[in-house]
């Protein structure tokens, strides 16, 4: 329960030097105690303010009676997920690197510098330029300092993995704006219960709730960014000084007083406004010219909900998600190994751990697992490739998947299922593990809200000649292609095989990336046994 000041206060300024959270602040009518940061000094016996308090006109802030909406709380026009589900969002580099910061937090190689300051560092192109990322002291101070490598440590251990959210939330609202480097945008307290489905947890008081939110948006705001970008096409080289990413330019707080003149903390606004990167990534106007970029994705609101709800249980699959949002706006067939995967969610620390210490990969292999099938409830179910991620060494719940609900199929299924091999009931091999850290998968199945983020490729008008006459030519769609190998029971690389070309080029045809030309159409035409 926090404290509040009560009439009778003096203005002697003996508490607010006590006070070890700052949450005592000045205002043109005396003293206010901010109830988000006041914890009644947990630490000792008595708070140290009321210790100090020469007229004792401190007192515990009792809880507000009553469900009562208040007239004086501003409204709340949604102004993302208009349509319910989606909504465009900034996904370039930098705001791809501060969420995986939010989201794996200790897990990054963060290190100290010179002047003993915590720096995280990510070269991009091949080396030929470098992002450079600090935590900032006070998100709320016009010109942040970076945080000594010990303050900086503690800090990235109390962050929340639901601070990705408001980040990706900030994203989002900057892409209303043309100039969101010059433009803020305003979010209150019941925009983020909206946008988060924080309205419908009533397990938590509303000042539980304005703490919890006001937490997230700080942790979000505290990152410092550096850039020195290579040359990309026309847009040239430059260097961006150190700046946050989310600029905090104010904190308006709602105060209602009841019966005995005690005042209720109602409601928290918060104005926010993107760095300078944003007018070299998310520039409409220069990039029309060529000198800039303009780079979004579609962010899913199903998105924000399941981290929002799953985040205890399944932080590695939270983790994955929020990395494979910005992985797989262009599309999903993106192929990535099972190593990646295990140290974006667990990090280079666990993964080391579990293949050198005797017995410990069992109880990562097995929380893999668990997230890995959390991912696929949600709707992202991975595609895993049989020459690598062979049915042997794939979780069980991928494995009976394939099982029928009628009983006779059923039936058939398990009758078929004892003649094998190797049976589905089979224990896993010995050699899982290894195997596993060199198994890839090729990609997601994608849910509706997804499949709106895959950018399709603007048709180019080219002049063509004039038109001679061809013979006629059976087409060959990509799904014809794949339907035959499948009914051939052919892999794409037996395929491949016979065709005499590479797997990579089967997988482009059979995904539509470029059409089949004349002579390899009635080669494929042959060993597919199409006429």
């Amino acid at each position: 329960m926090a404290y509040t000041v009560k009439d009778g206060c003096i203005a002697c300024d003996s508490c607010r030097p006590e006070c070890p959270n700052d949450a005592i602040k000045t205002a043109a009518d005396g003293y206010w105690i901010d109830p988000t940061l006041c914890d009644r000094c947990d630490d000792v016996e008595a708070p140290r303010c009321v210790i100090a308090c020469p007229v004792g006109s401190l007192a515990p802030l009792q809880p507000k009676k009553g469900r009562n909406k208040s007239t004086l709380l501003p409204a709340a026009i949604p102004t993302i997920f208009l349509n319910g589900k989606t909504t465009p969002f900034a996904s370039s580099m930098v705001v791809w690197e501060a969420c995986n910061i939010l989201a794996q937090r200790q897990s990054l190689p963060w290190r100290a510098d010179g002047e003993r300051r915590l720096f995280y560092e990510r070269s991009i192109h091949r080396g030929q330029g470098t992002m450079r990322f600090r935590l900032a002291t006070n998100p709320e101070a016009v010109d942040p300092t970076p945080m000594p490598y010990e303050l900086g440590v503690a800090a990235l251990a109390r962050f929340d993995l639901r601070a990705a959210c408001l980040h990706l939330i900030f994203a989002a609202c900057a892409t209303n704006h043309d100039r969101p480097w010059e433009e803020p945008f305003v979010l209150n307290d019941q925009h983020v219960e909206q946008y988060l489905g924080l309205n419908r947890r009533k397990d938590l008081t509303k000042l539980e709730k304005l703490t919890l939110i006001k937490e997230l948006i700080h942790q979000a705001c505290q990152i410092l960014v550096a850039l020195d970008w290579p040359r990309q096409g026309k847009v040239q080289r430059f260097s961006l000084s150190e700046h946050p990413v989310w600029h905090l330019l104010d904190t308006q707080y709602y105060f209602e007083a009841d019966a005995e003149g005690a005042r209720h903390l109602i409601g928290l606004s918060f104005t926010v406004r993107a760095g300078r990167w944003a007018q070299h990534f998310l520039n409409r106007q220069d990039y029309r010219k060529q000198t800039a970029f303009y780079q979004y994705g579609t962010l899913p609101q199903s998105l924000l909900m399941e981290v929002m709800g799953s985040w205890q249980q399944h932080e590695g699959a939270m983790r994955l998600l929020l990395w494979l949002v910005f992985k797989l706006r262009l599309g999903s067939d993106h192929r990535m190994t099972v190593r990646t995967l295990l140290r974006l969610a667990y990090g280079d620390a666990r993964l080391t751990e579990a293949t050198t210490v005797r017995g410990a990969h069992k109880r990562l292999l097995r929380i893999f697992e668990h997230d890995l099938e959390a991912i696929s409830d949600y709707g992202l179910r991975p595609q895993f490739d049989p020459e690598t991620y062979g049915p042997d060494i794939q979780p069980l719940w991928a494995r009976v998947a394939d099982i029928p609900d009628d009983a006779e199929a059923a039936l058939a299924f398990w009758t078929d299922d004892a003649n094998r091999d190797r049976s589905l009931t089979d224990r896993a091999p010995r050699d899982k593990w290894q195997r596993l850290l060199n198994a890839r998968l090729l990609g997601f199945e994608l849910p509706e809200d997804w499949q709106q983020s895959v950018r399709k490729p603007r048709p180019q008008r080219r002049r063509s000649p004039k038109p001679t006459a061809q013979p006629a030519t059976y087409a060959l769609s990509s799904d014809t292609i794949k339907a035959a190998r499948q009914r051939l029971n052919l892999s794409q690389r037996a395929l491949a095989q016979r065709l005499g070309k590479s797997q990579s080029w089967i997988r482009d045809v059979e995904n539509g990336r470029f059409s089949v030309g004349e002579s390899d159409r009635t080669l494929l035409q042959d060993v597919l046994g199409l006429a």
